[in-house]
């Protein structure tokens, strides 16, 4: 019996092992998705990001459903299930929770887009929409405004959820700081030389320069007490 349970638990744990590496493997890079995408006949795209999102700039031929509705559950039904789905968001985050729906409503093939349509538009794919002509400030203007003084650059979004949850901390402390320390924000979606240059991958990400130098870089959410100690 002993052997015989030995035995069951090594299949079980390599059983389990190949379902981790198999969702390993549906997360392609850039590259990757965009071969991949090319190369399957009848591939279906698929975009789960917000309308807003959506409208501001997309992936061509791609079909919209946004995961945080209702969209998702009544468009997915006129998907093919034998057929791939790509499937991106911003960052990889939502389009992970969509390709996991995905899978539990029977899709045999779905892949997800790692770093999501940031990182498709830092790689300077093609893109359909508002977003191709939308590159928000030149590089020698966001040089000039660190060039004097000290400068908190904040690199963030509308929809990101730690963004807004920090902004009422940077709103207090840019009141505390004035005259001594200016924070420039730049939405990442509006602001995307700059953004691709600093190499801002996901938000937020806080940047702290003196006379043009980069002293400090912190990725992440940071509490009011952590912006605090950011700038001593």
């Amino acid at each position: 019996m002993t052997r015989v349970y030995c035995l069951l638990t090594i299949i079980i744990l390599l059983a389990g092992c190949g379902v981790a590496n198999s969702q390993k493997e549906n997360v392609l890079n850039v590259t990757d998705f965009e071969n991949r995408l090319h190369a399957t006949p009848g591939a279906q795209l698929i975009d789960v990001r917000t309308d807003d999102e959506f409208d501001e700039g997309h992936l061509a031929n791609a079909l919209h459903m946004n995961v945080n509705s209702e969209q998702l559950e009544i468009r997915s039904k006129y998907l093919d299930k034998e057929k791939p789905l790509f499937v991106y968001c911003y960052s990889g985050g939502r389009s992970a929770k969509a390709c996991e729906y995905f899978r539990k409503e029977g899709f045999k093939i779905v892949y997800n887009l790692k770093g999501g349509y940031s990182a498709w538009t830092d790689a300077n794919k093609p893109v359909e929409g508002k977003k191709t002509s939308n590159m928000g400030m030149k590089l020698e203007d966001f040089n000039y405004v660190v060039a004097k003084g000290k400068t908190l650059v904040d690199v963030s979004a509308p929809w990101c959820a730690p963004c807004v949850k920090m902004k009422p901390s940077l709103d207090s402390l840019e009141t505390a700081w004035k005259g001594q320390i200016q924070i420039l924000r730049l939405d990442k979606d509006k602001n995307q030389l700059v953004a691709k240059t600093l190499n801002v991958q996901e938000l937020p990400v806080l940047l702290l320069y003196s006379d043009g130098k980069l002293l400090k870089r912190i990725d992440g959410y940071q509490t009011a007490e952590q912006l605090a100690e950011l700038v001593k």
